[in-house]
């Protein structure tokens, strides 16, 4: 599993360089072997989309299937994204739930690619979504910033060397 730290987006990115959140994703997967970070996106002098990051994932793993993963939130502003029908093309979308935001009843045009059964959304290769309770994410990127920007305490939100690695540079005040 590859995770890539954005870098240029469409929209405005948060206080932390490239450095520090390739420090922090190196962090949060240093016990899993079979995850690794992508600098694709860093590399690029080009705002990414990331329709641009799936096509060269697509070119680098031809044979293989491709999934995002996202928050919940993410998935409301999802048909604002760049192509996003051309994403869905390639790669099927895992969706962590979470508990304080509302099912998918608000994202109707997203309907028809909902595939509730696990097993019937591993055996298609392209065009759904499912939702994981299993992996629940309590608390989005965008809220975390916030709650340390407001000085609340955000220990039990991270790993304790990304709580370490915040604090110490200064992220996100």
């Amino acid at each position: 599993m590859i995770r890539r730290p954005p870098r240029s987006t469409p929209k405005p990115s948060s206080a932390a360089s490239d450095v520090y959140k390739r420090q922090m994703i190196e962090n949060a997967i240093k016990d899993h072997e079979f995850f690794t970070v992508s600098t694709f996106e860093n590399t690029s002098e080009n705002i990414s989309f990331t329709i641009d990051t799936v096509h060269y994932f697509k070119k680098k793993f031809a044979s293989s299937s491709l999934r995002i993963i996202m928050g919940e939130d993410n998935l409301y502003d999802f048909t604002s994204w760049y192509k996003y029908t051309d994403i869905l093309s390639f790669v099927n979308i895992i969706v962590l739930s979470r508990d304080n935001i509302e099912r998918y009843d608000k994202i109707s045009t997203l309907k028809n690619y909902i595939e509730e059964n696990i097993n019937l959304f591993n055996q298609t290769k392209t065009g759904k979504i499912h939702f994981s309770a299993q992996h629940k994410s309590d608390i989005s990127a965008t809220a975390l910033r916030e709650m340390i920007k407001q000085n609340e305490s955000f220990k039990n939100f991270v790993s304790k060397e990304n709580y370490e690695y915040i604090e110490k540079n200064g992220l996100y005040k």
